[in-house]
């Protein structure tokens, strides 16, 4: 692994209070590895996610580009809430910590790998409060403190998503507009401009780009 100044390290899990039957249960690393898969499919190569299931519903996941981390990690949530209600019919959720900084002992596996970026994450991880969604470690205090007032929003934000509204997030943030929305779900563009406004699409490209432009601007 080439090594860089800092990566994009975020620990993931299963959202406490997701109540799923063992059978159902079985399935949560498929659907994690198909969300992944969604998200590298149709971002560019900056925005690709390197993963790795740690357990049933556990997983860490690393971005050689911070600055263009967060859309894929939101991406992600997208993905998930509206894969696994088309599979389990379920309504389900992640919890993401995702830190940025050093990885000082990088190995070809995540789960081997070690350093401040891996520690912020799981550290971070541990520290989330049960309905925290998204938590953001960076090594400058002054961003950790907007981040953690921006995550509180976004956290009601994403669990408020419909799997309709996740899933037409999901196209609006790799480019797509309404009319290729509408094309792509077979249904009508105002009935697209519904679902994006009801998942509070403008803020959270809003909060997409603040992250963009303080991560460049710290040169992160």
């Amino acid at each position: 692994m080439t090594k860089k100044a800092h990566y994009a390290v975020a620990a993931g899990e299963l959202a406490p209070g997701s109540r799923v039957s063992d059978a159902k249960f079985s399935k949560i690393p498929d659907l994690i590895r198909a969300s992944f898969q969604a998200v590298n499919r149709l971002v560019p190569k900056e925005g690709k996610l390197k993963y790795e299931i740690i357990r049933m519903d556990e997983f860490l996941t690393m971005s050689e580009s911070p600055a263009h981390s967060m859309r894929s990690v939101i991406m992600l949530f997208s993905a998930f809430r509206f894969l696994s209600y088309k599979e389990l019919s379920e309504r389900l959720d992640l919890k993401i910590c995702e830190g940025i900084g050093p990885v000082e002992y990088a190995q070809d596996h995540l789960r081997e790998s070690d350093g401040t970026a891996f520690r912020s994450s799981t550290n971070g991880m541990a520290k989330m409060k049960r309905n925290q969604r998204l938590s953001i470690i960076t090594p400058d205090k002054d961003l950790n403190a907007e981040f953690a007032l921006s995550c509180n929003f976004m956290d009601i934000l994403i669990h408020d998503w419909s799997d309709e509204q996740a899933e037409a997030m999901f196209l609006n943030l790799i480019g797509k507009n309404q009319m290729e929305i509408s094309q792509m779900l077979g249904i009508s563009q105002p009935a697209v401009n519904r679902r994006l406004k009801a998942a509070h699409c403008e803020s959270i490209n809003m909060f997409i780009k603040r992250f963009e432009y303080l991560l460049k601007k710290q040169d992160l």
